[in-house]
């Protein structure tokens, strides 16, 4: 199957029509070539909701991406994710209470060298529209613009309903342990390291998902790598160097802001200790700096160079997951200006494949503390919280996760002591 030959390595394992899968996706799909499409969708038949409705020729569809990928080394993906959210409390003055995203993502790759080898180098080509449905706002800005909150679902954006190229990067693999990427990237996928960090299918609070805590840039100019020093061991490093000017709404493909004070540098080590049966623990570092952004007025946002670190810890029991992670930032502002807080702490527990179904179901709780008065006159009031969500494989290609989120005392917002944000996202894939 065309689908596990271009597939990473040391993912998880899953049977498929009674063969071993060892290509699908775990902690790091983001960072695959096609970030875990489509193989991120092929369970074992029997494990999902209805595996009968499934997408017509299924048989077809694998041996034309098989014959694609021997004959010209092309693979290709298309999905579309939608976050609904509603909230039981908004900011004073404010009435819309729904947020609505959607986000379609087609991508290419195109393996020319050494395919499968030491030395295999590809072109990888991404796309995406992102933005509101309808005349809601988009996610992104819901939780701070409309309920006062510290944190929101940052991956739901908007490139103010425009398809944006989001990368453009040549991969190259130097040996068996090293590869680098230079072009158009976002840094999220290099770095923070987290299986449960998938905001198209997992967590939608941004303290789990995006780690806002870390002053990413949006997708632009970079370079990074990942390096396992001894093979086999589940030692790794990675490493990334980006514009923090990059800002896909406006414009695909926009280096005019590129300045070599103004980038995004974050190195992770850690370490995965992983079982036969595909089951693995996790401890890793990120330390990371951030410059200030020539394509923001610090007048009117917050743009502040600085650096901090994120330390987590992941510990598996057969089907239960369990986690732990601390963020400590001095960046204000970050490259997409959503930085609000100086230190964050999240913990919590999953369970995977609830009732036998491809998925998991976990609880998190969060507390952030955000930078005092980061918003003129908001203070520095400590937010508490907590999502839980259950991933469901409803059919071979598609699922639905539904949430929600418990916000205590949000940072804006200090009228309101409780706000229940309840979510429901759906993603479907070929």
């Amino acid at each position: 199957m065309a689908a596990i030959a271009f597939a990473s390595a040391a993912h998880a394992q899953v049977i498929y029509d009674d063969k071993l899968l060892t290509g699908l996706p775990g902690p790091e799909a983001l960072y695959d070539p096609d970030q875990g499409e489509p193989q991120a969708l092929l369970p074992e038949p029997r494990e999902v909701l209805f595996p009968g409705l499934g997408l017509p020729a299924e048989a077809q569809r694998l041996a034309f991406r098989e014959r694609l990928y021997d004959q010209y080394g092309l693979t290709y993906a298309f999905s579309y994710q939608q976050l609904n959210q509603y909230a039981t409390q908004t900011l004073p003055g404010v009435r819309q209470n729904w947020a609505l995203g959607g986000w379609a993502a087609p991508s290419v790759t195109w393996t020319p060298i050494d395919r499968g080898g030491d030395y295999q180098g590809s072109l990888v080509l991404r796309g995406a529209w992102r933005g509101p449905i309808g005349d809601n706002p988009w996610p992104a800005p819901f939780g701070p613009a409309n309920l006062g909150s510290a944190w929101s679902a940052y991956e739901f954006t908007s490139w103010n309903d425009h398809f944006e190229i989001e990368d453009l990067f040549w991969e190259q693999r130097i040996g068996p342990t090293f590869s680098f990427r230079i072009g158009n990237q976002g840094p999220q996928a290099t770095i923070n390291t987290f299986r449960f960090k998938d905001a198209r299918t997992s967590f939608t609070a941004s303290p789990l998902a995006f780690s806002e805590t870390i002053p990413y840039p949006a997708f632009g100019a970079g370079l990074s790598f990942r390096w396992r020093p001894i093979q086999g061991n589940g030692l790794f490093m990675n490493g990334v160097l980006n514009d923090m000017n990059g800002n896909p709404s406006q414009g695909s493909l926009n280096w005019s802001h590129l300045q070599i004070g103004q980038l995004f540098g974050g190195i992770e080590v850690g370490k995965q200790w992983r079982r036969a049966d595909g089951e693995y623990d996790q401890l890793a570092l990120d330390v990371f700096h951030a410059g200030t952004r020539s394509i923001f007025s610090p007048n009117t946002t917050p743009n502040k160079a600085g650096g901090g670190f994120k330390i987590l810890g992941e510990k598996q029991w057969g089907r239960i997951v369990g986690f732990a992670a601390y963020t400590h930032n001095t960046a204000q502002g970050g490259g997409i200006s959503t930085t609000f807080s100086g230190n964050t702490s999240v913990a919590g527990v999953a369970l995977l494949r609830p009732f036998g179904i491809v998925g998991e179901a976990a609880a998190a709780g969060m507390w952030t503390l955000p930078f005092k008065n980061i918003l003129p006159g908001s203070g520095q009031r400590a937010q508490y919280g907590m999502e839980t969500y259950w991933n469901i494989a409803v059919t071979p290609n598609s699922t639905i996760t539904p949430g929600i989120q418990l916000i205590f005392n949000p940072s804006f917002n200090p009228t309101v002591n409780f706000i229940a944000v309840p979510d429901v996202k759906f993603r479907v894939s070929i």
